[in-house]
């Protein structure tokens, strides 16, 4: 049976993102592509205008893949479990594929400013989603604070901070020093006094 053009399309940016993940988005080539899949470079440029638009759409894919996969699994959580949840997410004890994605994306950001849209864009959508699980928190009566977007930045910048550390030398123990001081700092920015 003969894929339709949508399912082509789909299996593109799926073997894109496989050959990322393995190698990195900067080490892939058009031709490791074609190998992989087994297709020609016109079929690529039928789809994509250039191998710039179809790394960009494959790593968006991926990269709102793996926020929609923490999403589902938070979902219907209390806010402080949703909050656990995100921080075990985004605190690496090893490199894995998924990290070293957002590391390419932030390496190629510097450098590219489309590149740097997309890296705006999913820090914006990880925000946003911390965001709400901060004020489900306070809705909850869990959490409190004068001021929840400036309190959901600050921990924002900490999680992000410790997870930058964590790429570079992951551990066990360096994440589960990360993890207590970012459990103080809520403890001192979010809990209610009965917590």
């Amino acid at each position: 049976m003969k894929e339709t053009a949508e399912e082509l399309r789909a299996r593109i940016l799926s073997g894109a993102i496989e050959l990322f993940i393995e190698k990195g988005v900067e080490k892939v080539t058009t031709r490791e592509l074609t190998e992989h899949l087994g297709l020609s470079r016109s079929h690529i440029y039928h789809y994509f205008r250039d191998w710039q638009a179809l790394c960009l759409e494959a790593l968006t894919v991926f990269l709102q893949a793996d926020l929609d996969n923490l999403k589902a699994r938070i979902v219907g959580q209390p806010a402080r479990e949703q909050l656990r949840m995100l921080m075990q997410t985004y605190l690496p004890d090893v490199q894995d594929a998924v990290w070293q994605l957002y590391g390419s994306l932030w390496q190629l950001a510097i450098h590219d400013e489309t590149w740097a849209a997309l890296a705006r864009q999913m820090v914006d959508k990880w925000q946003l989603l911390l965001d709400g699980i901060i004020n489900a928190g306070i809705a909850e009566g869990v959490f409190s604070s004068a001021d929840p977007l400036r309190t959901a930045r600050q921990l924002g910048a900490m999680i992000n901070g410790y997870s930058d550390l964590l790429i570079v030398e992951p551990s066990a123990s360096a994440r589960q020093q990360a993890t207590e001081d970012i459990e103080a700092f809520i403890a001192l920015a979010l809990l209610t006094p009965a917590e």
